[in-house]
């Protein structure tokens, strides 16, 4: 892969049932760590870009990710609210 998507378990787009919602994943930054961490241990770190996203909402969930290894980050909580979707206010 020369892509890797690493994706909280706060993210998502509400179309699955509420308990596997609310009962599933780990943070987001639990699985950038490690999968960089992982990574630059076998030495394939300059081969992949990972990306990272699940209620990224502040500069500072930007600033994290990026010193966690992240190279790009994906957002939609913030422009969804912008467009009025109530599904991203709860």
């Amino acid at each position: 892969a020369d892509h890797i998507l690493i994706s909280g378990h706060d993210g998502g787009t509400g179309a699955a049932q509420w308990g596997g919602i609310k009962s599933t994943g780990l943070p987001w930054e639990l699985g950038l760590a490690e999968t960089h961490q992982t990574l630059v241990m076998n030495d394939l770190r300059s081969r992949v870009v990972i990306e990272t996203d699940g209620q990224l909402k502040t500069g500072q969930d930007v600033a994290m990710a990026f010193l966690l290894g992240a190279e790009e980050c994906g957002f939609s909580t913030a422009p969804l609210i912008s467009l009025g979707c109530i599904m991203m206010r709860k």
